[in-house]
């Protein structure tokens, strides 16, 4: 009997353990700079935070006209800041004792101002219950997003501790790869040392206490992005390097060895699936796409969620294969290619377009540099490139414009635009064209003639944008008017050539058999969810942004899951392509359908069930060999056909003795190597 009192007196001790620490408010600076409001947490019992006894609740009152404006974190003595409302997330007058606890059931952004009661926070206050001291000085930080355009002051602030904390997120196994970076410093714009390290186990399970047996030595690393710099989740750019500082090619994850990678935290969709899925169509639409992996990662011990660990667009015969350009050739016709450049913000060195874009303002749009980058290219590159994209534009809004000699056949590989159009139109992305649009130039020597891609930012495609009709299954992306961003006016000339109309019009019918048919589509999402669909939920745990409204979220967050995303992605996709069909002018006469041309390839069905099909159309005599392995490298075939004629050519996989699971493939056309994977059911 005495026994179960003294375990009843604990038991009441423990559930009432709360500790309150209040602070002071003040005036919100209106400058642009943070405010910072400390509370000095002294006395903590335990000292400690984890998953037994932590915060549990912060709460503020905070009057403002317009909330939409501001920023809000918590910051701990140990550095760790967790974001607890999101700027333009939230909307209307005040925060009046608004408190923040992870056992809420609805997340601050689906309240309503002025904000009273208790919500979810954007972040999760899991981040700071990890074992670290509770003593020490609290930050709340407020950012007023809007400088000199709404006052605001901080009325007061506390912070609650006790035994029903949020609980860190813990992984001690996962199906995708282990990502690790340990740094000494903080990840800025600015390229900071950093050790990485990623465990990678083909298709066996990857384990925290496991050999970082894939990757283990030096990098530089820096924060990517811009509007997803604002984001808690970041995403970055990462320069493998040796022992010594230089940089190291390295095969991370089974991707041909190279230095300059990116780790894309996807942090405003939450299928964590549109750029992949707009990575591998493009791939399958025969062109150069980025390669990449889903893997899960830490940084300094703490877990971060799913990226994707993709190669960086860049020159090299494993990526953009095209003819390198030094920077003693300035004369013709080494001076002619290759070149890569993007049209994108002025925030990097490039040039204006010469001829303004599709806007009412008659805006240019701009050009950043790539390739050579600004500190390499030669005043006469520079000279050449630009001369020949203003001969472009200029020849563009000529009234002979689509002649088949002098017109754009001269200037530019159609197939790739004809691409882009379709991959752009189909995922209506309101970025496509204007933003983040990759393009290249070959020498004379390799034919001289410009394309665009590889495909790059698709986040806020496919239904993820709720401005500028993006997020309506109807209309035309490349028809969108904007003064800041404007789309080149090359697009509305090119579909109002009857000849690319019917291009478009056979590429889009042809794919719709295939790889862009509304049952492949939703079969490549089913796949890549089952994929994730362990991952995802200690991603959504320490990122808890599924049914809470991240700008420009167009879908409705109230009830939302990791499935009603899902669904939702699919349900518009089919949306989307239907009015595709009913509404692409153009008409397609036989004789124009093709898949490709050019060596380029085409890989149906895929995932396969019993077999898949690589279809290609050769320029000219060629050796051809196919070599499939296992995700560990182990070869499972190969095929070898020499002196094929030119012309339509197919080699046919069976699946045979292949078991469920994800394959790569490695083609090689006259030593020009395509490699892939290929889902078998």
């Amino acid at each position: 009997m005495k026994k179960i009192i003294t375990v009843s007196c604990l038991l009441i001790t423990l559930l009432t353990n709360a500790q309150v620490f209040t602070g002071t408010g003040g005036s919100i600076l209106n400058n642009g700079q943070d405010s910072y409001f400390p509370i000095n947490v002294t006395g903590l019992n335990p000292t400690s935070i984890d998953s037994v006894f932590g915060i549990e609740q912060i709460c503020f009152t905070i009057t403002h006209a317009d909330v939409s404006e501001l920023y809000i974190y918590l910051k701990s003595p140990a550095g760790i800041i967790v974001e607890l409302t999101l700027g333009n997330s939230s909307a209307g007058a005040n925060f009046s004792n608004t408190c923040f606890e992870n056992q809420t059931g609805n997340s601050i952004t689906l309240g309503t101002s002025p904000y009273t009661g208790n919500y979810k926070p954007v972040g999760y206050l899991g981040r700071f219950n990890t074992g670290q001291t509770g003593n020490g000085v609290w930050n709340l930080i407020v950012h007023d997003g809007f400088p000199s355009t709404n006052a605001g002051t901080l009325v007061s602030w506390n912070i609650k501790f006790g035994n029903t904390p949020a609980h860190p997120v813990i992984l001690n196994s996962s199906n995708l790869p282990l990502v690790f970076i340990n740094t000494t410093q903080p990840i800025t714009d600015n390229n900071s040392p950093a050790d990485i390290g990623i465990v990678y186990n083909g298709s066996g399970r990857n384990n925290l206490t496991d050999t970082r047996n894939n990757y283990n030595n030096k990098a530089q690393i820096n924060i990517r992005g811009n509007t997803s710099k604002n984001f808690e989740k970041k995403s970055f750019s990462i320069e493998t390097h040796d022992a010594t500082g230089k940089e190291l090619d390295a095969p991370l994850v089974g991707m041909p060895a190279e230095s300059d990678w990116v780790l894309i935290a996807s942090y405003i969709d939450k299928t964590l699936i549109r750029n992949p899925l707009t990575f591998d169509l493009y791939r399958l639409m025969g062109h150069y796409s980025s390669r990449y992996k889903n893997v899960e990662v830490f940084l300094n011990n703490e877990y971060q969620g799913i990226y994707a660990l993709a190669e960086k667009p860049k020159r090299n015969i494993n990526r953009i294969n095209i003819e390198k350009l030094d920077k003693t050739e300035n004369t013709q016709p080494y001076v002619s290619g290759g070149y890569i450049f993007k049209i994108d913000r002025p925030i990097e060195p490039g040039w204006y377009s010469h001829l303004a874009g599709n806007c009412p303002a008659n805006s240019k749009f701009y050009y950043q540099y790539v390739y050579p980058n600004d500190s390499d290219i030669t005043a006469s590159q520079k000279t050449y490139i630009q001369t020949y994209m203003n001969d472009f534009e200029t020849m563009m809004s000529s009234a002979t414009y689509a002649d088949p000699v002098n017109g754009y056949p001269k200037y530019i590989d159609i197939d790739s635009f004809v691409d882009l159009f379709i991959i752009n139109e189909l995922s209506k992305n309101i970025d496509g064209y204007r933003l983040s649009t990759y393009m290249y130039k070959k020498s004379i020597i390799e034919g001289g003639k410009l394309s665009v891609g590889p495909v790059w930012d698709y986040d806020i495609a496919w239904h993820n944008c709720n401005y500028n009709n993006s997020f309506i299954s109807s209309g035309w992306a490349y028809q969108l008017q904007d003064n800041s961003y404007p789309v080149p006016k090359w697009w509305s000339r090119l579909m109002d050539d009857a000849n690319f109309a019917d291009k478009v019009k056979c590429r889009w019918s042809s794919l719709r058999q295939n790889i862009l048919s509304t049952s492949y589509l939703n079969n490549y999402i089913d796949v890549s969810a089952a994929a994730l669909s362990e991952a995802q939920q200690r991603n959504f745990r320490q990122w808890p942004i599924i049914g809470a409204y991240i700008n420009p979220n167009p879908q409705n967050q109230a009830g939302a899951s990791y499935a009603t995303e899902i669904a939702d992605l699919k349900s518009w996709i089919a949306s989307r392509a239907a009015w595709i069909d009913a509404n692409l002018p153009g008409n397609c006469v036989v004789g124009l359908q093709e898949h490709f041309v050019n060596n380029k390839l085409l890989v149906y069905p895929n995932p396969m069930e019993s077999q898949t099909t690589f279809s290609m159309k050769l320029e000219k005599e060629s050796d051809i060999s196919l070599c499939i392995t296992d995700l560990v490298g182990k070869e499972v075939t190969r095929f070898l056909n020499t002196n094929v004629p030119p012309g339509d050519s197919k080699i046919v996989l069976e699946r045979n003795q292949m078991q469920s699971g994800i394959y790569l493939y490695q083609l090689e056309i006259n030593n020009t190597v395509t490699t892939g994977k290929i889902i078998v059911q």
